[in-house]
């Protein structure tokens, strides 16, 4: 089977890469190391006696550049972000990655957070507004015409769906 090699990002000046196999990305941990400035052989002993990391790395040949494949362990990208968040170092590099992680995250739940605090204050201000309106209307003859044809055109709606379920029994009984 052929595996597309690609560039997956720049980082520090590091190409990190990754393979796509059967569906999923597989990400070389050495160039990783090498962009965060960590210690490649440690991470490669802390990924290996990791119980959900370990059984999920494997060795992938990778294209590095001058056309060269080189034998790399990998790991599925879906674990990648937090094998790299859960390694321990004062490099400049991994807390630089780590402090915008820490930012992403905070903006992604209290985004969400807001935002939906935000939508439900709108959501309360506009049925307050709705009903006030409504009951201004409600004083008026053509408003509660207007309800008595919604409230029809309900009913006849409704009359209209049993008739074409009877049509439709009907046309099944003949063809059996």
């Amino acid at each position: 089977m052929k595996q597309s090699i690609e560039r997956f990002l720049q980082f520090n000046g590091k190409t990190l890469l990754f393979l796509s196999e059967k569906g999923i990305y597989w990400v070389a941990i050495k160039p990783v190391c090498e962009a965060l400035n960590v210690h490649f052989k440690h991470q490669l002993k802390r990924i290996s006696q990791d119980p959900i990391l370990g059984p999920a790395s494997c060795n992938h040949g990778m294209q590095v550049p001058g056309d060269q494949i080189r034998n790399m362990v990998c790991l599925p990208e879906y674990l990648v972000y937090g094998w790299i968040f859960s390694i321990n170092s004062s490099s400049t590099e991994l807390l630089n990655y780590k402090r915008e992680c820490y930012r992403l995250v905070y903006d992604h739940f209290h985004g969400t957070i807001t935002r939906r605090k935000e939508l439900l204050g709108q959501k309360v201000s506009v049925q307050l507004e709705r009903g006030k309106l409504e009951k201004v209307l409600r004083q008026h003859q053509e408003f509660q015409q207007f309800e008595n044809l919604k409230a029809m055109e309900a009913r006849i709606g409704k009359s209209l769906k049993e008739v074409e379920k009877d049509e439709m029994d009907e046309q099944l009984r003949l063809q059996m």
